[in-house]
């Protein structure tokens, strides 16, 4: 009996130890991580994370169904796709054809009222955000970060604007791994500070020569405009975007603490439907029903390629202002991309907007982005 009591106290002795060094260290995020990942089998967040998760409420305005095509789900996923969707363990797959419902398929825990995390799409909502404050004539795209933030007033800083934070040619070095658990982007979805982990990260690059994707640029973009406006991000982006574009769920917004700051980068909780509206304002121009939420001038430039050269010397031209773009036999194409494969996929020369939600994806790429959205955006349906 003696042994044990002193073996578990040892033990406790070691946790105690460990708590106080990652704590002492600045690394106490990672004891928030732990449970939500590890714990539950995974390295990194899963789309299920909400009940982990302290939020924001993004409330609905006028809740308008999706209307469906007469031929709505008159059709089956071929036997190759499904293959796929079951193998990368998706949860959502919808098209969104002439502003209408086409085809929608759910497996696991996805369901038409099931919220999942948006992940890296939350990126471009930011932007979209900045887009508003643009239009609202609150900034410019070409403003000095220095005008809103002091520390960005002095030297490599100061030749900072807020277009190169949109491009992700900001020259400051985040890092962007969520496997790393003492990495910036690790640290950021756990900390409970993200301005203060955020703040000591300056300019080390003359910005706009070198593109790198990094979840640190967005959290900026969201100081400034909170700054800037006054009021939050996910507060910003709901009374100006999501109540005004039908929506039929409330959404949250991830943050960094309870009643702190939003993750910026990630973690906005929704519906694939709902998802399915931000596609279909792009689309549209920025127009929803006949009100313009954002306008065609900000829409047109924020889907214009980056030409800041990449780690491999190559022009960003799959990158916009925190949109992913490409190309599908022959047609343009742009898109919202999250870590594990949720993707909101705007294809204008068909007036189609696709959205997929999951689990996984494969690692391979073509053209420099993931090689599932290509699949998911050929999607072939056979009638039934």
């Amino acid at each position: 009996m003696k042994r044990l009591q002193r073996t578990f106290f040892f033990v406790l002795l070691i946790l105690l130890v460990i708590y106080a060094s990652l704590a002492l260290t600045g690394n106490g995020h990672i004891l928030e991580g732990i449970p939500q990942t590890y714990f539950r089998g995974v390295n990194k967040p899963d789309i299920d994370d909400l009940p982990f998760s302290d939020v924001r409420e993004i409330p609905v305005g006028e809740a308008q169904a999706w209307p469906k095509s007469s031929a709505y789900n008159r059709f089956k996923l071929s036997d190759e796709l499904l293959e796929k969707h079951e193998k990368y363990e998706s949860t959502a797959f919808l098209i969104i054809e002439n502003d209408s419902l086409l085809f929608e398929q759910y497996w696991g825990q996805g369901g038409v009222d099931v919220l999942s995390n948006s992940f890296s799409m939350a990126k471009s909502f930011t932007a979209m955000s900045i887009g508003v404050a643009v239009d609202q004539g609150l900034l410019k795209t070409s403003d000095p970060v220095g005008n809103y933030l002091p520390r960005f007033k002095q030297g490599l800083n100061a030749e900072l604007s807020i277009k190169e934070l949109l491009q992700m040619s900001s020259g400051i070095n985040f890092g962007e791994s969520y496997t790393n658990p003492f990495g910036y982007q690790a640290k950021s979805y756990y900390n409970d500070d993200l301005i203060g982990l955020t703040k000591d990260y300056l300019v080390s690059k003359t910005p706009g020569t070198f593109w790198e994707y990094q979840g640190g640029n967005t959290v900026i973009l969201s100081e400034l405009l909170e700054k800037e406006t006054g009021v939050r991000l996910s507060h910003y982006f709901g009374e100006n975007i999501w109540s005004k574009i039908g929506a039929e769920h409330a959404a949250y917004w991830g943050l960094d603490d309870a009643d702190g700051m939003e993750k910026a980068f990630s973690a906005v909780y929704a519906t694939a439907r709902d998802f399915a509206r931000i596609g279909q304002l792009y689309l549209n121009d920025g127009q929803w029903k006949g009100t313009q939420i954002l306008s065609p001038a900000f829409i047109q430039e924020s889907i214009q390629p980056c030409d800041a050269p990449d780690k491999d010397g190559l022009p960003a031209n799959h990158y916009g202002y925190q949109w992913w773009l490409g190309e599908f036999e022959g047609d343009k194409i742009f898109m919202c991309i999250g870590m594990r494969g949720q993707y909101i996929i705007c294809q204008p020369s068909k007036s189609r907007v696709v959205v997929r939600l999951g689990h996984t994806r494969p690692e391979t790429k073509v053209d420099r982005l993931p090689e599932d959205l290509f699949w998911w955006l050929g999607a072939e349906l056979t009638p039934q």
